[in-house]
């Protein structure tokens, strides 16, 4: 077999370089993950359809454990929407319902195959 080897670095290299992002094959860190959105100051857990703001968070990873107790206090995901919020007014949609309660479950490490929220009745 012949390669071709033109004096290029190799991966392993490339990865120690520390120009390279590890993507979705990234090892989790021991506390879980966080979703950051460019440009936000604050994350809100909110409950539709009346809008009340159930918590505020600096992080998402802050926000994981109010999702899951708010679940396990009997609100349907479906009901559950977190928000981001930038410095300058803006603000917009970060994940809702049953995809949230599933990632926060995955931020915090618990398995997410396991159904604990409750459909809306």
């Amino acid at each position: 077999m012949r390669t071709n080897d033109d004096g290029n670095p190799d991966f392993a290299d490339i990865l120690e370089s520390g120009k390279v992002e590890i993507g979705r094959y990234g090892r989790m860190e021991a506390d879980g993950f966080g979703i950051v959105i460019d440009g936000a100051v604050g994350y809100s857990l909110r409950l539709i359809p009346s809008n009340k703001i159930l918590g505020r968070f600096t992080s998402t990873r802050e926000a994981w454990p109010a999702v899951l107790a708010a679940v396990e206090r009997g609100m349907p995901a479906k009901c559950l929407v977190l928000d981001w919020h930038g410095a300058d007014g803006r603000r917009g949609r970060v994940s809702s319902g049953r995809r949230l309660v599933m990632t926060a479950r995955s931020g915090i490490g618990l398995d997410v195959t396991q159904r604990t929220w409750r459909a809306a009745s």
